[in-house]
């Protein structure tokens, strides 16, 4: 399985469940860095911890609200943002931008107004009223948009980061170069003043992530450092990794970040995958086993339990997942996971019900899933259906993309074939050339011709029966001249040796040749010195 595609399987369809409550801070960051979705989850898991500021955290909910065209919801969060601190503008913020969604722009005015009161001298409440503006129609509200940026700009004297946010934010999908910059800018400015803006650092980061990664990273990096606490920092950092195809480090990240209470099931289930892409199955079934302890009908992490034990060889287990994987009736199935439990069973000794999982998988996309023929082959040979062995492994190597050793399979395919048959019958025959024909195809690249030369030798004999020919001779003697090219060979096959010795001995007995037979019984007694049988024959040829 390719690893992108076990990503997909892994995280599909998982619900957005924030784990024990870490602060609504990081709702506000992931909100910031329009990681809007996480955002909600974690807003409305801590709005009612005792450390939440409800007046931000009812903010934010109203503008994700916002976002989602949901205004009557947004004014009822903005509103009960009012009701907790008065004192909070950015919720006159938000009503002033439905007010001007709305088109009442004279009611907006005053809403912001009232907002811009609460602390005259905030400038990054004037770059919310910015933003409002911008949020609403930026080309409507260009002249109130650059109103309020003057405004921000001399009471901060140049330096509030939210309006350079915000000019990054305007700038991010013309001029990458200048949207970037102004990010930058923002990281400085809060930096001199004591504080770190995780959203600047992200955006920056983003930007860059297509066309330089590595220097996306490096800035990821640089947030993780200044702020080592952060839900944000560490997900995009995780994220930015595995983006790179940086799966060590990107599991490493994962790894540090699901500590952070802010984290999510799917960077669990995600970290589970990245730590079995680094064959770390043991660590990785036990992220699995830590998710469908709080959730278990995860067709997801049954998946990686499943491949976590086959891996382990824990074949029974890895049945049992199996079993619970496949018991999601409205589950999308894919070959890997058929040719997966085909593994499994053909390990437990099951080929009938493997023939059956493997069959599954190759209807799923035969023209990718070729390679599966090869193993339904095997599985019918386990269950001595050589008829139909031979015929699996055929249609694999007519599909194309054959190699040598494929073409070694079928021959040895059509030899199992052909013994199975009566000698000397037409199939017999039949199944034999075939053989021989494949196994001549890998002789032409192969470099250790030998052990092919034995098996060519091998189909001549279930072809032709007991009778040696002047063939089969000469395929012997190939073999024998491969395998001396390479003297470790005469004990390492040792028992070619003694059947091709043999075989050439007994053919020129046959043939008058006493002198030839005596030289390849003396070859075979060099290689097996203990046949005593043997050696008295000599003595007395």
């Amino acid at each position: 399985m390719k690893f992108r595609t076990i990503f997909s399987l892994v995280l599909g369809g998982f619900a957005l469940t924030a784990f024990a409550q870490g602060g609504y801070q990081d709702g506000v960051d992931y909100y910031n860095a329009d990681r809007f979705e996480k955002a909600k989850t974690i807003l409305e898991k801590t709005l009612n911890d005792p450390s939440t500021d409800k007046a931000v955290s009812y903010f934010y909910l109203g503008s994700l609200d916002m976002r989602e065209g949901n205004t009557a919801a947004a004014a009822a969060n903005f509103n009960k943002g009012k009701e907790a601190n008065p004192n909070y503008g950015y919720n006159y913020v938000g009503l002033g931008e439905i007010a001007l969604k709305n088109g009442n722009k004279s009611e907006a005015s005053d809403l912001f107004k009232k907002a811009l009161e609460t602390n005259k001298k905030d400038a990054s409440l004037m770059a919310a009223v910015a933003r409002a503006y911008f949020n609403v129609d930026p080309t409507l509200y260009a002249k109130e948009i650059d109103k309020q940026i003057d405004k921000a700009m001399k009471v901060s004297k140049n330096k509030e980061a939210q309006i350079y946010v915000l000019q990054g934010d305007m700038l991010k999908t013309t001029d990458v170069g200048a949207a970037a910059g102004r990010y930058e800018q923002a990281m400085v400015y809060d930096e001199e003043a004591g504080n770190i803006n995780p959203e600047a650092y992200v955006k920056y980061a983003n930007l860059y992530n297509k066309v330089n990664p590595d220097f996306a990273i490096a800035k990821l990096v640089e947030l993780n450092e200044k702020l080592p606490n952060s839900a944000l920092a560490q997900s995009e950092l995780a994220e930015k990794y595995y983006d790179g195809n940086q799966f060590t480090k990107a599991a490493e990240q994962y790894g540090k970040y699901i500590q952070n209470p802010n984290h999510f099931q799917g960077d669990e289930q995600r970290y589970s995958g990245l730590l079995y892409f680094g064959k770390k199955y043991q660590e990785s079934l036990d992220v699995a086993n830590q998710v469908l302890a709080k959730d278990p009908n995860n067709e997801y992490m049954q998946r990686m339990v499943m491949l976590n034990k086959a891996a382990l060889k824990d074949f029974t287990g890895a049945e049992e997942a199996a079993k619970k994987l496949f018991s999601h009736a409205d589950a999308k199935f894919t070959a890997t996971d058929y040719t997966t439990y085909g593994d499994i069973l053909g390990e437990l000794k099951r080929p009938e019900d493997a023939v059956a999982a493997y069959t599954k998988a190759y209807e799923l996309n035969p023209e990718k899933n070729k390679q599966i023929l090869a193993n339904i082959s095997s599985m019918y040979t386990d269950l001595e259906d050589y008829q139909k062995a031979a015929e699996y492994m055929q249609k694999f190597v007519d599909a194309g993309d054959a190699s040598l050793n494929d073409y070694f399979s079928l021959s040895n395919s059509y030899k199992n074939l052909g013994v199975s048959l009566p000698e000397g019958s037409p199939e017999r025959i039949e199944a034999a050339n075939n053989g021989i024909k494949y196994v001549d195809m890998a002789i032409e690249s192969a470099a250790n011709k030998g052990p092919l030369y034995r098996n060519k030798a091998t189909l001549m004999m279930v072809r032709d029966g007991a009778e040696i020919t002047p063939a089969l001779v000469e395929t012997y003697q190939q073999m024998l001249a491969a395998y001396d090219e390479n003297p470790e060979n005469k004990e390492k096959y040792r028992d070619a040796y003694k059947s091709a010795y043999n075989n050439l001995a007994n053919y020129y007995l046959k043939a008058g040749d006493k002198e030839q037979a005596r030289a390849y019984f003396e070859k075979f007694l060099e290689i097996d010195p203990e046949n005593e049988a043997l050696r008295e024959y000599l003595n007395k040829m």
